[in-house]
Parts: structure tokens; sequence; C-alpha cells
């Protein structure tokens, strides 16, 4: 059995150096519709805005023990978990200089990320003359192109703004750069005293691949997959949603309202990219035998199989967000509040009551139950170019750029509508699993 181990490594490796490291598009697009219908959330009172210095040096006592509750938590109940450094525990100084980073720092946060106050507005929605911030200004990535399609307004220090934008704003932040650069492998000066080893898997020479094991968790393979690729373990997404919410209970109860909504949203964040079936499955639609065989077959010189395996799956991947961007961003320029994506987030599952066993026991639960049916249907929806020709790279393509236009004209419209409807379908547990994240942090919210 060992002799198979290299050949799975050979594939799963290969895959995660390919794939994006991106989950569903735009999360504030996605969660607006899921709380803007709830009164308890949308009619609240707006609170002022406060920078995050000015929360910890008012609260640097109890993030200090809040900190340490949380790490002793992970360490006993995260599997493969890699405990935080000594050299980074958070203790309170009453220094302003330096207390942004001595929290990222301990968080394990990349301690380049930008942090401002600001909101993210829906498409259609006009500045109103307030002042527009550059996406450059948001992010550490140097390619902030995907972040140039939305306009970001700029709050001030105790300007208020309602909770509901603060929290659909702070659902898409952690793609903004959060987990870039966290392992030594990546040759930053905090990743190589973070503590969270040699990247498991993805490209450490991208900029962005180093974020796929904190927004992916592997929890549902069969163990012959385990065997031969433990590295799939190492995943992070539980320690970044159970430390979030923590911090934004904290907030909440220290009356610090603001970081309540934000910490609130940066956990929904790595709770609904749990949802998006590409981040459950490493490889969707390839089961664990011909995972074997496929890269036999590279092992005995014929590497056309793997090679073909890889490019698929991160072409369906990429093909998949981009029509759920582009769906979505329509139907909000349009108005159509009857779209079945905004029916889908208005009116998710059935909730299941929350508990820290979440993540792995339901969210990826269902998307990994889901994967090999929507993979299937991505292969019968989209033209056989983008999602079933491994000669092609979609990523940068000008079929992607005019992805729904190339469905309707290869595929018909009943194909665009297909692939919709089968979107909703999963809309509809992403919005019962941040619903139910909100419940458990403020629950006296009505459900």
């Amino acid at each position: 059995m060992k002799g198979y181990i290299r050949p799975v490594l050979v594939l799963v490796t290969a895959l995660f150096c390919a794939a994006p490291a991106y989950s569903w598009s735009n999360h504030t697009m996605l969660s607006y519709p899921v709380f803007s219908g709830m009164a308890d959330v949308a009619d609240l009172k707006p609170v002022p805005a406060q920078s995050l210095g000015s929360f910890l040096l008012r609260e640097e006592k109890g993030i200090e023990k809040l900190l340490a509750d949380e790490e002793s938590w992970a360490r006993k109940n995260i599997p493969n978990y890699e405990p935080q450094p000594d050299a980074l525990v958070f203790h309170p100084t009453g220094n302003p200089k330096d207390v942004l980073d001595r929290f990222l720092r301990a968080i394990r946060l990349n301690p380049d990320a930008r942090l401002k106050l600001y909101l993210q507005l829906l498409p259609g929605e006009k500045a109103g003359g307030r002042p527009v911030v550059d996406p450059g200004e948001l992010a550490t990535l140097k390619d902030v192109g995907f972040l140039r399609k939305s306009i970001f307004v700029r709050l001030k220090e105790g300007e208020k703004a309602s909770p509901l934008d603060i929290l659909t704003t702070a659902n898409d932040e952690p793609d903004y750069g959060f987990d870039l650069g966290l392992f030594p492998d990546n040759n930053t000066s905090f990743g190589a005293v973070y503590g969270f080893g040699v990247q498991p898997f993805g490209n450490p020479n991208l900029e962005y691949g180093s974020q796929a094991p904190f927004h992916m968790g592997f929890y549902h393979e069969p163990r012959i997959i385990y065997f031969f690729a433990p590295f799939l373990k190492r995943t992070y997404p539980e320690y970044r949603i159970r430390l979030f919410k923590a911090l934004s209970e904290y907030a909440f109860k220290t009356g610090n309202d603001y970081w309540g909504w934000r910490f609130m949203g940066w956990g929904m964040h790595y709770l609904g990219d749990l949802s998006m079936p590409y981040h459950a499955r490493p490889l969707p639609g390839v089961s664990a035998l011909r995972m074997i065989w496929i890269n036999l077959k590279a092992m005995l010189g014929f590497p056309d199989s793997t090679n073909n395996a890889v490019q698929l799956v991160s072409n369906r991947h990429t093909v998949m967000e981009e029509f759920q961007e582009n769906i979505l961003r329509t139907a909000y320029n349009e108005k159509n509040n009857d779209h079945p994506f905004f029916q889908a987030l208005r009116n998710p599952l059935e909730t299941i009551p929350y508990n820290d066993d979440f993540p792995r026991a339901v969210v990826t639960k269902e998307s990994a139950g889901k994967s090999g049916a929507v993979d299937a249907e991505i292969e019968k929806y989209f033209p056989e170019k983008l999602v079933s020709d491994p000669s092609f790279e979609a990523s940068g393509s000008k079929e992607l750029d005019r992805l729904i236009d190339y469905t309707r004209e290869k595929k018909g419209q009943g194909a665009v509508d297909g692939m919709t409807l089968s979107l909703a379908d999963l809309l509809k547990s992403y919005g019962m699993h941040i619903r139910s994240y909100l419940y458990a942090i403020r629950p006296a919210v009505k459900k």
C-alpha cells in the first residue's frame, strides 16, 4: 500500500498548486440578503465606528485572558492544531504604537492587514458624497482587480454605521490578505515565527496560494486518502471561526458593538467558505480509486491523466465562482428581488443550532456530500471548452470574461437557468450556516 503514497501525493499536491484559493465571490453580496430581512439585525440603531487599535487599548487585559483561553481550547479540541509559540502571546502594555501588531501576531494574522474603517457598497448603491476608498488601501494583495468591481466608502472614527452594513462588509474582508504569508516557506518574516509549519498544500510561491489551508476544510475524505495524504488534515478554518466568535461575543459584552459585528463578519467568512463544495473536498468528482489509478499511470510514464484531472478541477472551481458572482451582481443591478439566489438566501434551510462541531459536522458534511452532484452539473451546464477540455486554461480567458453570454450561446438559456437553480440550492445551506453563527453570538435575535 505504501507504494501508492507518492502517486496520490503527486495528484493532490499538483491540484492545490493550480486551484483557486478563493471560495464564494464577494461575501458581502451573498450575506446581505440573508440578514437584511431580519428586523433584529436590519433595524438596529447605528453604532460608532471604532479603530481596532482603540478597541484593543481599551480592552487589553480582557483580550489577554480571552486569547489565552482560546489557545488552550484550540490545543485540546482542534485536531492537528499547531500551537501558538510562546513569544507571540498577547500581553497588555498600554503601548498604542504596537498594540495592533501585537494583537495580529498573537492571533497569527498577516500583520500587514490594512483593517481600515470603511463600508462596501452593494451593486447599484451610490457613494452619496461619502469619500471613496481605493481598494489598494484595503488589501495586502498586489492584484486587487477583483475588488475594483465594488465601491468602498471611508468611515471616520466615531462615525455611525448600521450593524447590517458593518456585518456584511466584514464578511468579505478575510479574502483581502488575512491569511497570506503565514508559513515559513512563504519567505515572510512573520511566517518564519508563526509556528504553523511548512505550508501543507497550495503553491507557497503564489501570492494568494498560502491562504488555502485557512479557507478549506477536508474532514470527510475516505481513510485511504488521509493515509496517502495526511497533510490534508492540516487546515485551520475552525481555529479562525471559533476565535472570531469569541472576540465578537467579548466585544458585545464590553459595549464595543462595532467590533462585535465586525469580528462576527470575519468568522462568518470562513464558515461560509466551507459551504462551497470545492473547499470541502480536494477533488470533487474524482474517486479515491481513480486518483490512485491515474497517478499509477503517471508513475509508468503517462502523466496526461494526472495533468488533465488537475486542470479540469481547477477550471470547474474557477467557472463556478465566476458564474455565481456574475449572476448575483446582475440580479442586484436589475433589482430583481425575486431572483432564485435572493430567494434562497432570504429563505435558508431550517436552522441547525450552532456548536463548536458545526463547521465539521454540519457545514462541510453538507457541502462535501453535494460535491459530486455539483461537479456533474457544472460539466452538464457549462460549455465543454470551459469545464471538460483539459487543454484549456479557463482563468484569464476571454470565454470566462463573458461567461454568461458564452454559456448561453453554446448551451442555451436552459443551461444558465439550470446552473442558477443548482447554486441556489447551495446558497440555502450557506444562509442557514451563517444565520446559525449569528444566533449563537446574539441569542436574543428572533429566529
